[in-house]
C-alpha cells in the first residue's frame, strides 16, 4: 500500500479541518470519492479498492477532526475605544 498517498490525504484533512469555515472543512472527502471513481471507471470495482477507498476516507476524516479540535475558533473580540 502506498503510505505517501494516505499521509497526503490527511494532510489535507487536517488543513480543511483547520482552515476552512463551516461545511467546507469537510470538503477533502471528495478527494479519495473522485479518485476512486477514476479508478473504478478504468479497472472496475474490486474488494482492494473498496478497502482503499474505506481506508482513505477514514484517514481523511480524521485529519479533519484532528484540524477541528486545533482550531482555536474565533476569540471574542473586545469593544475598542471609538467603535459605536
Amino acid at each position: 500500500m502506498a503510505v505517501v498517498a494516505y499521509l497526503l490525504f490527511f494532510l489535507a484533512g487536517l488543513g480543511f479541518g483547520y482552515a476552512a469555515a463551516g461545511i467546507w472543512k469537510w470538503l477533502p472527502l471528495a478527494f479519495p470519492l473522485l479518485l476512486a471513481l477514476v479508478a473504478a471507471a478504468s479497472e472496475g470495482i474490486g474488494g482492494t479498492l473498496l478497502l482503499r477507498l474505506a481506508v482513505a476516507l477514514l484517514v481523511t476524516a480524521a485529519g479533519v477532526v484532528l484540524g477541528r479540535l486545533l482550531d482555536p475558533g474565533e476569540q471574542p473580540r473586545r469593544a475598542e475605544p471609538g467603535w459605536r
